[in-house]
């Protein structure tokens, strides 16, 4: 059986949000919803914070009977024509562990989506896949040939 979505929801923030991760989670009516903190100096540099970081955004929307949607607001997302992950590098200090050195940031959108849908499914909530996430993931996968 799975948990109730007010309960879901009302412990989504609690249980995903950490100080030491680059993304926050906060609910907005039945959704629980990402976003990177870009603001945050600890985790992203200016040159880091770019339009594609600052606009991303993942939905989880809690529907009836124990399942759930996903949505994403990204930036510059066609069918077939994604645009490729960036990979920056940069000299700096490493803002968890002090030290200077050559630091890296990959836009990985799995470090947000990941810890969402093991939330839900530790809930037993089930995804439900919308025709529209079929055709991004599509288009996803034949932008990276």
């Amino acid at each position: 059986m799975y948990t109730d979505r007010q309960i879901v929801l009302a412990n989504a923030a609690q249980t995903l949000n950490r100080p030491d991760q680059p993304w926050e989670v906060t609910v907005k009516g039945n959704s629980i919803v990402a976003r990177w903190r870009w603001a945050d100096p600890t985790f992203f540099t200016p040159k880091q914070a770019t339009k594609r970081v600052r606009h991303f955004k993942f939905t989880a929307k809690l529907k009836q009977k124990g399942r759930w949607t996903e949505h994403e607001r990204r930036v510059c997302m066609t069918l077939l024509g994604g645009s490729a992950r960036p990979v920056e590098y940069h000299l700096g200090v490493n803002p968890l562990t002090g030290q200077p050195g050559l630091g890296g940031f990959a836009f990985e959108e799995a470090l947000i989506k990941n810890p969402i849908r093991q939330y839900l499914t530790a809930c037993d909530w089930k995804e439900t896949l919308s025709l529209r996430n079929i055709l991004c993931a599509i288009g996803y996968v034949l932008s990276s040939f």
